[in-house]
């Protein structure tokens, strides 16, 4: 949709498009990977916030502004087999806004 409106207890939370919603509440963006050793896993914290980690997949929370500099440093520091970057979900940005996070 071309136009956002988050109304929240009668009170205007947001009115604009959606790119901007997720880029004000989650000014991140989240770099899945798959390690070619597990072992790695645990160098990741100097990347960014580890959110999940399963053996040799994990999931960082990336400033958004940082990401390409991020990525380009994983790939240049370890042996990795995929690496995806997301948007956080939408449904996590609108429930931030909904938990009190301002827009």
């Amino acid at each position: 949709c071309k136009r956002v409106i988050v109304i929240h207890h009668g009170r205007l939370l947001y009115d604009g498009d959606l790119a901007s919603l997720a880029d004000r509440i989650a000014p991140f963006k989240l770099v899945r990977l798959d390690l070619e050793r597990s072992e790695d896993a645990p160098r990741l914290d100097q990347f960014g916030a580890v959110t999940a980690r399963d053996g040799a997949k994990v999931t960082l929370k990336v400033d958004r502004a940082q990401t390409a500099a991020t990525v380009s440093r994983l790939l240049s520091e370890l042996a990795i087999v995929d690496l995806t970057v997301e948007d956080p979900p939408i449904e996590e940005v609108i429930d931030q806004v909904f938990q009190g996070a301002e827009p």
